[in-house]
């Protein structure tokens, strides 16, 4: 890993820590103090400014001059280089310390905020970089975030200030009782036994129950089509029924949600003041429907968002990969109202269904759904979600209507989804496919970061050129095993005169000798022994539980096998030590030295031999 990759990785975790930090308590100030600190820590960068774009404007966000503050909301005029070309133009106070400029875009290309930079040498040499990039679409996504759950919690506020302010209503937040109330409220003052009350619906509620019907435009009275479009009050006329309809709009600011229809006979006069509550209590209504939904999403995103922050903490931890997926198939479970669920790995191309699976996807008809599944993730490349499966064929077979699949991803390979089905249709909301979503694309980071560490931890735990355990490792593995009183055997070979065969044929030929070595090393072991390099042209091996007889038949194995197929030919001395234990009184530094020892008197007593230590023998 180079410097580059390293600071990136560095600073990469500790804004993604800032950004757990910051929603919280979503304070900018700290953020941007913070976010000084950072590019101070990593880059000797003294002197930042931040701006964020909004509203067509860039606004400052804070300033790095002691107690200069600007409050956000305060514009900043930048000129156009800093917008669009995010080259640094020359400029007067107060911006002149800064001679670099760092634009932060999202995936569209659209300005997020702009960071101007009094440059070090640290930070030239990283804005140069492939991962500078990288660094841009990261505080793009915190900035984002953060601008989100501000507005979000903005969004939150003022909706309970709108709820003060609605006292006919406040004492629910479920829209049937809202339109309960207002019926019965408006039937009420309407006393007349000829005059009947009506709620015609936009939308289908969850509680049908009362007198409520959905508005179908091509069948209303044109009067109350005119109330739905406009918003405004009507008054006109049903001539085939003999009666007059007055239609009051359900409204609240963002739209209509229904009609407040009141029949009364035809030579009914409604008068001013009945006009006028009914358009009062109709929109009073109206805005608490709409205050009621407007709470409902907010809670929603709210606790969308603490349950994937949540994830996002958990997955950071130190899991292992079946804890990572089995920990993510548990959180689907418990959140998504769903009737049948699979969690599907794919290896070597072949399915593998998860113990958290339903029983229903290992029936035929259960493997229609996961054929289409994948079928389905192959054309869309991502996730897929399917509210109403009508019209779709499975094979002939689609009792599940609602379908969400989301796809995991592990360093961009396909490895894996999982598949959420309702027999309802519409039974999964958009808003639950965008969570469903973020947790797995969370999971697959997570699973990503996982493999990275793997492959860095399996780097350094091996040796590069012969494959083998490198002495490190062997070392901290024998160290364990010693201790835990674990028996077995343990062999240091040395190639023979191996300066002569580099002298003699070159180094390169010389590594092919040590890889060659290597490969009848692992040949020759089973999987819970070991192989290492233990140096140079030495080698070492560790058989766990093996006996006196099991160790000395190996090493003759060796000791005959390695002439054979080495090219040029090679022998090998061996120092062995075996022991029991019941004799692990030694430490495992003192068996090393008799080992080493062992092999000393090898190398000395003639060559391609075999010395067993006497000082740790198995009993």
């Amino acid at each position: 890993m180079n410097m580059n990759e390293q600071i990136y990785e560095s600073i990469k975790s500790d804004v993604l820590d800032l950004l757990v930090d910051m929603l919280r308590k979503l304070d900018y100030d700290v953020f941007i103090n913070r976010l000084e600190g950072l590019f101070d820590e990593h880059f000797n960068v003294s002197k930042i400014d931040l701006f964020l774009y909004q509203d067509n404007e860039f606004h400052r966000a804070s300033s790095c001059r002691g107690a200069d503050k600007s409050p956000i909301d305060r514009v900043v005029e930048i000129s156009a280089p800093y917008a669009y070309t995010g080259i640094l133009m020359n400029v007067d106070d107060p911006y002149e310390f800064a001679d670099d400029t760092l634009m932060i875009r999202n995936s569209n290309r659209e300005p997020i905020a702009i960071v101007l930079v009094k440059t070090t040498e640290q930070w030239d040499t990283f804005a140069v970089s492939e991962y500078v990039k990288e660094f841009q679409l990261l505080l793009g996504k915190v900035i984002e975030t953060l601008k989100d759950s501000r507005a979000l919690k903005l969004q939150s506020k003022n909706y309970h200030h709108l709820l003060e302010a609605i006292k006919q209503f406040n004492s629910t937040l479920e829209t049937p009782v809202i339109y309960e109330q207002l019926v019965k409220t408006v039937l009420s003052d309407f006393s007349s036994l000829s005059v009947s009350v009506e709620l015609i619906l936009s939308q289908e509620e969850p509680d049908p129950s009362g007198p409520y019907r959905l508005f179908d435009y091509s069948k209303e009275l044109s009067s109350t089509a005119d109330a739905f479009l406009t918003g405004e009050l009507t008054i006109g006329s049903d001539a085939i029924n003999n009666k007059k309809i007055l239609n009051a709009p359900v409204k609240g600011k963002q739209g209509t949600y229904g009609i407040l229809q009141i029949t009364a006979p035809s030579d009914y006069v409604f008068s001013t003041t009945q006009k006028d509550f009914v358009r009062s209590i109709s929109e009073s209504a109206g805005y608490a429907v709409e205050n009621s939904s407007l709470y409902t999403q907010s809670y929603r995103l709210i606790r969308d968002l603490q349950l994937v922050n949540e994830v996002s903490k958990k997955l950071t931890g130190r899991l292992r990969r079946e804890e990572m997926v089995g920990y993510i198939n548990e959180k689907l479970i418990k959140t998504f109202e769903h009737e049948e669920i699979a969690f599907v790995s794919i290896h070597d191309g072949k399915r593998v269904l998860a113990k958290e699976t339903s029983r229903y996807f290992y029936t035929p008809n259960g493997n229609r759904y996961l054929d289409f599944a994948e079928n389905c993730i192959k054309k869309e490349q991502d996730a897929i979600y399917i509210p109403d499966l009508n019209g779709r064929k499975i094979d002939g077979f689609a009792p599940y209507r609602s379908l969400i699949i989301t796809p995991m991803l592990v360093e961009d390979d396909f490895v894996g989804y999982s598949l959420l089905v309702h027999t309802e249709k519409y039974k999964f909301s958009f808003d639950d496919f965008k969570l469903a979503k973020a947790i797995v694309s969370h999971s697959s980071l997570a699973l990503s970061n996982l493999a990275l560490r793997e492959k860095l931890q399996e780097l350094a735990d091996k040796d590069q050129l012969t494959g083998l355990f490198a002495r490190g490792y062997l070392d901290s593995h024998m160290s364990d095993s010693f201790h835990n009183g674990e028996g077995g055997a343990f062999f240091l070979l040395d190639i023979d005169d191996f300066k002569q065969v580099n002298d003699r044929y070159g180094h390169a030929v010389g590594d092919l000798v040590l890889k060659q070595t290597a490969r009848i090393l692992q040949t020759n072991i089973t999987d819970k022994d070991i192989a290492g390099r233990w140096g140079g042209e030495e080698f070492a091996v560790y058989l766990p539980g093996a006996t006196l007889e099991e160790g000395k038949h190996l090493a003759n194995q060796l000791l005959r096998e390695l002439p054979q197929h080495t090219d040029p030919s090679i022998t090998v001395s061996m120092g062995v030590s075996v022991w029991a234990p019941s004799t692990a009184q030694e430490t495992y530094q003192q068996l090393f030295q008799t080992t080493d020892e062992a092999l000393y008197s090898a190398k000395s007593g003639g060559k391609n031999r075999i010395v067993v230590s006497e000082s740790v023998l198995a009993e």
